[in-house]
């Protein structure tokens, strides 16, 4: 790890312990995790904020970090508390890291208190600017204390205060900003260049955002078009990802899926109303489409590249429903649970006979299904896969939750589905997508996450599976071309 303190990404002091673990808390104190409010925060619009992120080493979970934010009269305080857990020499090592700062509504330092402990070593710090731009500082480490005084050259700022900073300066690809930080261990004040590299849309529910990438040195930060922090990667390997309170607790291992690296493909053609559209015609190519038989089935007609899509009529379905449960036995792999989707759980089968004493046939219930999802739950991705169970404590999700809580809900209602996985229209673009199908004489697509039963022609199904097998799209839609033909 470089003893270069560069941005709100690393602080640290090379081959001691105690400072490792401090730095992996304290230098991610500047993000923030609100993925549903997506606001702008500065001037007087900043807002309190509740962030919870999650510590990754080579994929395994090590920690937590919870950060909150307030305006109190003229001034900003900032609060951090985070955990890590690591083995060494066969010793479970736990770590804390607690900060306060204040600064002032321009987001310069005005006064901290930090201090961090692990295993038996201990370190603490408080420093104060005064009226001459003089920061003085006290430092305990076990026995000893001491005082240093540090010259300023201006404004001064800290990690926690930068994120700030840079949205009230405004963010733009390509832009440079070169900011004095303090370096709470080095005890001196670095400037730092922040760069913009790009700008990479992001699908949530309906809608598309921006997520903004930053670089200083070798390590990288995601910050949304809200001034939120999505995720952080350090050189050394360390990654923190935005997650709500109870996962970022949770020291139990989740397959990674990271939303940020996805493919976005260009469409060829700007669609005014999706949703209307009675038939869609496309041309695919740059994957083998042979090797994808689910390109070729139901609604869609493939014909060597050219893929035709038509529309499900309601009228049709109304007429084929039948009443749950459904009794046939040659769908009960449709019916069963997996490790993502419980719907064997006592909650899910709780709620899913609420569900049933108010909608009681196929039809009905998949469309009060896809409308409630739609409706109750938090639209932010995960960069984790979750079972149904820890989607349904956290009410937020994407695609992957929205597909994952309904497949469990009307499983455990007696509802045939499968899940599947391919791409979807928004705003000129195709977008990784998954949803539930189903069972209604043939396989009849919902998607809960943008509330449509059925599903819009822009839906192109690709492949169908558990979600750990869904997110494989990720890479096999890399090199994937799509030319809208005909969208009458």
């Amino acid at each position: 790890m470089s003893n270069k303190f560069s941005k709100f990404i690393q602080l640290g002091i090379v081959g001691i312990w105690i400072c490792l673990i401090s730095v992996l808390l304290y230098r991610h104190y500047v993000s923030g995790v609100e993925l549903s409010a997506l606001q702008s925060l500065s001037g007087s619009q900043f807002k309190t904020s509740d962030e919870w992120f999650g510590i990754y080493l080579q994929n395994v979970k090590i920690g937590f970090i919870h950060s909150s934010s307030e305006k109190i009269g003229e001034e900003y305080r900032f609060v951090q508390y985070g955990e890590t857990n690591l083995v060494r020499d066969d010793k479970d090592i736990r770590s804390t890291t607690r900060l306060t700062c204040l600064t002032d509504l321009n987001y310069g330092l005005k006064s901290f208190e930090f201090s961090t402990r692990s295993g038996e070593k201990n370190y603490s710090s408080r420093g104060e600017v005064d009226e001459d731009n003089v920061l003085l500082v006290f430092i305990e480490t076990g026995k000893q204390k001491r005082t240093e005084t540090i010259d300023t050259p201006g404004p001064l700022y800290m990690p926690a205060t930068i994120k700030q900073m840079l949205y009230a300066r405004g963010l733009e690809k390509g832009r440079r900003f070169n900011v004095p930080l303090f370096n709470i261990f080095s005890l001196k004040v670095e400037d730092t260049v922040i760069s913009v590299e790009e700008l990479i849309p992001i699908k949530v529910g309906a809608n598309v955002n921006t997520a903004y990438l930053l670089k200083v040195g070798d390590n990288f930060s995601w910050i949304s078009d809200g001034g939120t922090t999505l995720k952080e990667k350090q050189a050394s390997g360390i990654v923190y990802l935005a997650e709500t309170e109870d996962l970022a607790r949770s020291r139990k291992d989740r397959k990674i899926f990271d939303y940020l690296s996805l493919p976005v493909l260009k469409s060829g053609r700007l669609l005014s109303m999706p949703e209307d559209l009675p038939s869609l015609k496309a041309r695919l190519s740059g994957i083998d489409l042979s090797a994808y038989p689910l390109l070729n089935e139901g609604r869609q007609v493939l014909k060597k590249e050219v893929l035709t899509i038509t529309k499900e009529q309601t009228d049709m379905l109304e007429k084929k429903t039948y009443d749950l449960p459904y009794q046939g036995s040659d769908l009960e792999v449709y019916l069963a649970p997996t490790s993502y989707i419980q719907s064997d759980h006592h909650t899910i089968i709780y709620n899913a006979r609420k569900f049933v004493d108010i909608e009681k046939n196929a039809f009905r219930l998949a469309r009060f299904l896809t409308s409630n999802l739609y409706l109750s739950m938090n639209k932010m991705p995960f960069f984790t896969l979750n079972t149904s169970m820890e989607i349904f404590d956290a009410h937020a999700g994407e695609s992957n939750e929205h597909t994952i809580m309904f497949t469990a809900f009307a499983r455990a209602a007696g509802l045939p589905v499968r899940m599947v996985g391919g791409l979807v229209y928004l705003k000129g673009h195709f977008y990784y997508h998954t949803w539930p199908e189903v069972w209604i004489e043939r396989w009849v697509p919902a998607d809960p996450a943008m509330g449509q039963f059925p599903a819009d022609v822009t839906h192109i199904r690709i492949m169908e599976g558990d979600m750990d097998t869904l997110v494989s799209l990720g890479e096999i839609i890399r090199g994937m071309k799509i030319d809208i033909m005909e969208a009458p």
